[in-house]
């Protein structure tokens, strides 16, 4: 296990120091793209010449981020206590992954808007940015985390020691995530239904929410493999099953609360039928964010 997480950091540094220049081509391929649109000239001969080095960019940064991905896992699983920052990365690593499949998408449906001449085009800019944004913020975290970490390693002479499996390190790592995932969720519902026509978000919705929840179901699917080989009745502690019993029943009375507004704003007021498309996701990513953060909550509580 230490022999492969050293193996997999080392892996990872290499991976980032070599697709850092492919993500930087990439940028400059984008940004050169937008000052095409915007001078409207011709942007399919520069493609077309471009493609197939920004292909090999791709490859090199996926085949990055799966190293980071391989490198968070292990170390989650053997860190001794749990770490906001880790967890952080997790959820980052997974959302950048995705992303870059949603470049592809993005620059396919510019091209196509741009030579149609459709409007709008500058909106699916921002996005493009924005996951520039979270795979540049992915660089730096892992990068960061894996040189400090070593360093912490070196200076103490000593590796993290595997922990048992029922020990609550990876408990708490999933409700930060399930945090976060919620935040992000709701971050991303609320800029969808502010700059968004609502036929576009019907088309998309579902997508994007499937998308969204793979980090919280991943860390969930990590957990329950680690769980398997125990009877049910032992994945929980005591403390744990009186925290996950009073979070639930915290985040059924709320979503009680929320689905009443949700179904009184529906039908009091024409400008919410928004709510009727993203009303499912919307309470999706509530109840998580209450039921992570509650049960956070509590579990801190114990160990203070």
């Amino acid at each position: 296990m230490k022999k492969l997480l050293v193996l997999s950091e080392k892996a990872t540094l290499s991976f980032s120091a070599i697709s850092i220049l492919a993500f930087i081509y990439n940028l400059i391929l984008y940004v050169r793209i937008e000052i095409g649109t915007i001078n409207l000239g011709s942007i399919n001969t520069f493609i077309s010449k471009t493609e197939v080095y920004a292909g090999i960019s791709v490859i090199l940064i996926i085949i990055f981020h799966l190293s980071a991905i391989l490198t968070i896992t292990l170390k989650l699983k053997a860190v001794e206590r749990e770490s906001i920052l880790l967890s952080f990365i997790f959820f980052i690593s997974i959302i950048s992954l995705i992303m870059i499949f949603g470049d592809f998408a993005l620059i396919s449906d510019i091209v196509k808007e741009y030579n149609a001449g459709l409007p709008g085009i500058e909106s699916e800019f921002i996005i493009l940015y924005f996951s520039q944004f979270l795979h540049l913020l992915l660089y730096c975290l892992i990068t960061i985390f894996i040189i400090w970490n070593n360093k912490v390693k070196k200076r103490t002479n000593q590796f993290d020691a595997e922990t048992p499996l029922k020990d609550e390190v990876i408990f708490i790592n999933t409700q930060y995530i399930g945090i976060f995932t919620g935040i992000f969720g709701l971050s991303i519902m609320i800029a969808l239904s502010a700059s968004t026509p609502l036929w576009a978000i019907k088309k998309g919705i579902v997508i994007v929410c499937a998308l969204l929840i793979i980090p919280y179901a991943a860390i969930a699917i990590y957990w329950l493999v680690i769980k398997i080989r125990e009877k049910i009745t032992e994945w929980y502690d005591e403390k744990q099953f009186q925290d996950v019993t009073k979070a639930s029943l915290i985040s059924f009375l709320s979503s009680v609360v929320i689905l009443a507004i949700f179904f009184v704003l529906q039908n009091a007021f024409s400008k919410f039928l928004l709510l009727n498309v993203i009303w499912f996701p919307l309470y999706f990513f509530i109840a998580l964010l209450i039921f992570s953060g509650t049960l956070l909550y509590f579990s801190k509580k114990a160990m203070s």
